[in-house]
Formats: structure tokens, C-alpha cells, sequence
């Protein structure tokens, strides 16, 4: 069912695919009145998803703001969410665009503000089908000085409801005192506090990653964006699937 859902949405919730749509729709249409609306509604749709402001109004209102942590405040644990890091056509893992997520946990680590890191994430990636994204992560924290012994590794999950359910099992297990830090990309952590809230889990976000909502106006963000056209559909898949997963 998850796999149905996230694909179904990338396609319906994509505005470039409604202006496509409505383009060859009006290419389509014989009359004129018809050929003019499909027309006039590609262009107004193009006008109002390649707005960097509107975008940057709608991330602030969504995602959670920047979380401060004060000198003397510890969590026994960090739960960092997987799709950080990917396989290349190699086979070789790689760190992708939002490695913010391993910098943010190693920061976090490293100023004692929590003493375990938990990396949730096994394989997304139908093509290589060898590649435990969680195994690798750990690899690189050992490597930035992270003992072994302060990681704990859940690599079987594919997506956020099977990395809720599987981190509960995991610090279950290890007997590690909530509440824990959820660390994740600001636009995926409404949904992601809500599955681990729903398995069970007692979180507080952390967000990181911020792909819109924390920059400065500028006249620039009035001139038509095609990088914004292509930043909704993660956004709007956000908001469907969190209202999917409310239900």
C-alpha cells in the first residue's frame, strides 16, 4: 500500500505534470473556448508554483522551525531517519543532498547533547538490492570518532512507518529513558513525528535539512522559478501523506 501511495503521489501531486497536461489538452481540444481555459490554467498554475515566495511562506508554516538546544540539555538518543544516503550505478554507497541529516547527528553527538545515535534505514532503492543504507552510515560515524558502541543500527525499514515501528523494537531493547531527539528533514518531520508518535515513540523533533522556508526575500524571488515548480511535489506529497497517515 505504501509503495502504491508514494507513487501515485509523485505523479498527482505534481505540478508540472498538471501543466503538461493542460498544455496537451489544449493542443487536443478542438474549440477554441476549451483550448483557451486549458491554456490560461497551465499558465496560472505555472505562475503560482514557481513562486518563491508563496513556497517559502507555505514551508514556514508547515515544517517545524530550527530547534536550539541549551549547554546542559541530553538526550539518551538521536533517532536519525534514513534516505541520506543512496547506492550509485556501482553498487558504492554515496551521502545525497540531505546529508545534513548524518552532520546534524554527529554534531549533536559530538557536543554531548545526546549519547546514542540510532540510524534507521535499510534498503529504498529497488535497484541495488545489497545496499543497507544504516550499515553504511555507521561505518562513516566510526570513521568521524563515534564509538561502536554509542550507534545502534535498524537496517531493515524501507520507509518511515517501518522506521518507527523497528526503532521502538530497537530502543526497547536497549533500554534507552525517552524522550529521544527525531532527527530529520524539516519538510518530512510532521510526518515522521506522527508515524513514530503513532508506534509509540515519545520524540521531539529536530529538523534540519531546510530545502525552503529559511531564506531572505529578495526581488529575485518574484521572477518565475522552475527550481520552486520542481520543490512542490515534495511538499505536497508531505501534506497528502500526513494527512493519509492522521486518518
Amino acid at each position: 500500500m505504501h509503495a502504491i501511495f508514494s507513487a501515485l503521489t509523485s505523479y498527482i501531486l505534481n505540478p508540472l505534470v498538471w501543466i503538461i497536461c493542460l498544455l496537451g489538452l489544449a493542443l487536443w481540444f478542438k474549440k477554441p473556448r476549451l483550448k483557451k481555459t486549458s491554456q490560461i490554467s497551465a499558465l496560472v498554475i505555472a505562475l503560482i508554483f514557481s513562486n518563491s515566495l508563496l513556497l517559502d511562506w507555505f514551508a514556514r508554516q508547515y515544517q517545524p522551525a530550527p530547534v536550539q538546544l541549551s549547554a546542559d540539555t541530553q538526550f539518551s538518543c538521536v533517532i536519525v531517519a534514513g534516505g541520506f544516503a543512496s547506492p550509485d550505478r556501482d553498487g558504492k554507497a554515496n551521502f545525497n543532498a540531505a546529508a545534513d541529516r548524518f552532520i546534524q547527528a554527529l554534531r549533536l553527538y559530538k557536543t554531548n547533547h545526546v549519547t546514542h545515535i540510532l540510524i534507521t534505514g535499510g534498503n529504498g532503492k529497488k535497484e541495488s538490492k545489497s545496499f543497507r543504507e544504516a550499515d553504511y552510515v555507521k561505518q562513516e560515524l566510526v570513521i568521524m570518532g563515534v564509538p561502536d558502541s554509542a550507534i545502534l543500527v535498524e537496517d531493515h525499514s524501507t520507509n518511515t512507518a517501518e522506521n518507527a515501528h523497528n526503532a521502538k523494537l530497537l530502543l526497547d531493547s536497549a533500554q534507552l529513558r525517552p524522550p529521544y531527539l527525531l532527527e530529520s528533514s524539516a519538510h518530512h518531520l510532521p510526518r515522521a513525528k506522527l508515524l513514530f508518535e503513532k508506534a509509540g515513540v515519545l520524540v521531539q523533533p529536530y529538523p534540519c535539512n531546510y530545502i525552503a522556508g529559511r531564506g531572505i526575500a529578495t526581488a529575485a524571488d518574484l521572477v518565475p522559478s522552475i527550481q520552486t515548480l520542481l520543490t512542490w511535489p515534495i511538499f505536497l506529497k508531505e501534506v497528502a501523506a500526513f494527512c493519509w497517515y492522521s486518518l
